[in-house]
C-alpha cells in the first residue's frame, strides 16, 4: 500500500509541474517563434535598406550618364568629330555634368565613331584626370590632369594599349538598341590592372539619325564592395552580391577578386567561410539562377545559427529590363540578430524553471501541511487501540493544537477529540467497573473459603478443644476467686 503522505504530496506537485511547466514551455515556444519571426522581419528590413542604398549608389552612373547624354542632344551644333580638341574637352568639362560633382568612385567617358575616347575620372589620383585615347594614333591611353590638359607636359601616365571604343561589348550594344543599357561584368583595359566593371552607355544622335557619341560611365565592382563595407551592419554579419551562375560579384567583407586575373572568383569559392558556406547552401537549395525574391531562411553553420535573406537585386527600379541580374545575400549570425530576445527568452526560461522549482517546493510542503492533520488522527487511533493514549501523548497534543485550525481539518480534529476523550472516560469507567468487580469477587471468595474452613472436621475439633481449654481455665480460676474474697476484709 502506497501512503498517503507520498501519494498526495506526488499528486499536488505533479498538477503543479504541469501547470506551470506546460505554461512556460507554451511561452518559451511562442517566444522563441516570435524571436524568429522578428529576426526574419528585421532581417528583411536590413536587406530592404541595402537594396536601397544600393540603387542610390548604382543609380549615379545612371543618371550621369542619361543627363550628360540628354546635354548633348540639346547642343545639335556641338561637333565631337575631335573629341581630343583642348577646348572641346575645357567646354565638355564644364558641360551639363562637371568633373567637381563626381563623387569619388564616378567616372564619364564619351566616345566618337572615329574611335576617340576622352573619360573623366578622379579614381586613381584623387583629383580631376582626364583619359584621352585616339586609335587612329595607336590607342595608347594617357592621363593628364584636367587643369594641365592641352598645355603640353608629360602626362600622368601612358598606358600603352590599342584601346579602340568602337570595339567595346558596351559601345555595340548601345547603338544596337538606341537606347540605354548595361554592359555584362567585363575587364576594362582603360583601369588600372584591367578591373572589373559594369558599363552603362546611351547613344547620342544627329538629325540624320548618325551616331555623335557613345555616353558611358563604369560602375565599379570594387566601388560597391567598399560601398558595402561602409555600411553599419551587425557583427559577425556580410552581406554580398552574385550573379545567376554564382559568380561573387561585391561583398561586405573580404575581397571579390579570384586568384586568377581577369576572373571573377565564385562565392562557393570565397576565403570567407561566412559566404562560402551561404553560397553552397543557396546553390544546394535553390540553385543561383533561382533564387527566389525576398526569401528569409536559417541554416547551421557548424555550432552557429545564421539567418539569411535573399532577393534579386534591383528589379522593380530603373535597372529592370537592363539585364543587371544580380541577387543579395545578407547573412547574420543568431546570436547578433536577435541576441537580447534570446537572453531575454533564456532568462524568462531560467526564472520560470525557478518558479516551477519553488511552486513544487511549496506544493510539497502545502500537501505535507495538508495531510499532517489526517496523519496525525492514524497515529493517534493506533496510540487508542493499544492503550498507549495519555494527556502526556505527543499526538494527542498535536491533535489539540489542530483543533484550532478554522478549517474543515479543525472541525474534524475537534470530533475526533471530542471521542477520544468519550472513550477515554469510557475506559476509565470500565476499569473503574472491572476494579470493584474483582473486590467483590475477591470478597465472595474469602467467605466462601472461610465456610469451607468452618464447616470442616478440623475446625469443629480445633472449635471444641479452644471450647475446653476455656472451660478449663475458667474452673481453675475460680477456687481463687473465692479465697481472695474470703480474705477481703
Amino acid at each position: 500500500m502506497i501512503s498517503i503522505r507520498v501519494v498526495f504530496p506526488f499528486i499536488f506537485a505533479l498538477q503543479i509541474f504541469v501547470a506551470v511547466g506546460l505554461t512556460g514551455a507554451i511561452a518559451y515556444v511562442s517566444h522563441m517563434r516570435e524571436a524568429q519571426d522578428t529576426a526574419k522581419e528585421i532581417l528583411e528590413l536590413i536587406g530592404n535598406t541595402i537594396d536601397d542604398q544600393l540603387y542610390r549608389f548604382l543609380s549615379q552612373p545612371i543618371d550621369l550618364t542619361q543627363v550628360y547624354a540628354d546635354g548633348l542632344r540639346s547642343q545639335p551644333d556641338l561637333r565631337l568629330d575631335d573629341l581630343l580638341e583642348p577646348r572641346l574637352v575645357k567646354r565638355l568639362s564644364n558641360g551639363v555634368w562637371t568633373q567637381a560633382q563626381m563623387t569619388r568612385w564616378a567616372n564619364l567617358s564619351i566616345a566618337n565613331p572615329a574611335g576617340q575616347n576622352l573619360r573623366f575620372d578622379r579614381r586613381e589620383y584623387g583629383k580631376k584626370v582626364v583619359k584621352v585615347s585616339d586609335i587612329r594614333r595607336g590607342g595608347t591611353v594617357e592621363w593628364r590632369l584636367l587643369e594641365n590638359y592641352g598645355k603640353g607636359g608629360t602626362p600622368l601616365e601612358v598606358q600603352e594599349a590599342a584601346y579602340d571604343p568602337r570595339t567595346e561589348a558596351y559601345y555595340q550594344e548601345a547603338l544596337a538598341k538606341g537606347g540605354l543599357v548595361i554592359s555584362p561584368i567585363h575587364f576594362s583595359p582603360v583601369l588600372q590592372g584591367s578591373a572589373p566593371v559594369v558599363t552603362v552607355a546611351e547613344p547620342v544622335y544627329a538629325a540624320d539619325g548618325r551616331p555623335r557619341a557613345v555616353v558611358s560611365s563604369d560602375i565599379y565592382l570594387a566601388g560597391i564592395s567598399r560601398y558595402l563595407q561602409n555600411l553599419h551592419l551587425p557583427n559577425s554579419s556580410i552581406a554580398f552580391l552574385f550573379d545567376a551562375e554564382g559568380h561573387l560579384i561585391a561583398a561586405s567583407r573580404g575581397s571579390s577578386s579570384g586568384p586568377t586575373p581577369g576572373r571573377l572568383l565564385l562565392a562557393a569559392e570565397s576565403t570567407d567561410p561566412a559566404i562560402r558556406s551561404t553560397a553552397g547552401y543557396i546553390g544546394d537549395r535553390y540553385g543561383f539562377l533561382d533564387v527566389p525574391d525576398a526569401e528569409s531562411f536559417k541554416f547551421v553553420r557548424g555550432e552557429q545559427h545564421n539567418y539569411v535573406y535573399t532577393d534579386h537585386l534591383l528589379t522593380d527600379r530603373q535597372f529592370a529590363g537592363l539585364g543587371l541580374d544580380w541577387r543579395l545575400a545578407v547573412v547574420i549570425a543568431e546570436g547578433d540578430l536577435i541576441e537580447n530576445l534570446i537572453t531575454g527568452i533564456h532568462s524568462a526560461a531560467w526564472l520560470s524553471l525557478g518558479l516551477l522549482v519553488l511552486a513544487i517546493a511549496v506544493g510539497l510542503r502545502t500537501g505535507a501541511w495538508m495531510i499532517r492533520p489526517i496523519l496525525t488522527l492514524g497515529k493517534v487511533a493506533a496510540a487508542l487501540e493499544k492503550d498507549e493514549l495519555d494527556a502526556r501523548h505527543l499526538d494527542i497534543r498535536q491533535l489539540e493544537r489542530d483543533t484550532c485550525r478554522r478549517n474543515e481539518f479543525g472541525e474534524l480534529a475537534r470530533i475526533f477529540l471530542r471521542m477520544v476523550q468519550e472513550v477515554r472516560a469510557r475506559h476509565d469507567l470500565l476499569e473503574a467497573q472491572l476494579e470493584q468487580l474483582r473486590v467483590n469477587i475477591d470478597e465472595t471468595d474469602t467467605q466462601a473459603k472461610i465456610r469451607q474452613i468452618a464447616d470442616s472436621e478440623f475446625f469443629a475439633d480445633l472449635k471444641a478443644k479452644a471450647r475446653r481449654i476455656r472451660d478449663e481455665r475458667k474452673r481453675a480460676a475460680e477456687p481463687s476467686a473465692r479465697a481472695f474474697a474470703e480474705h477481703e476484709p
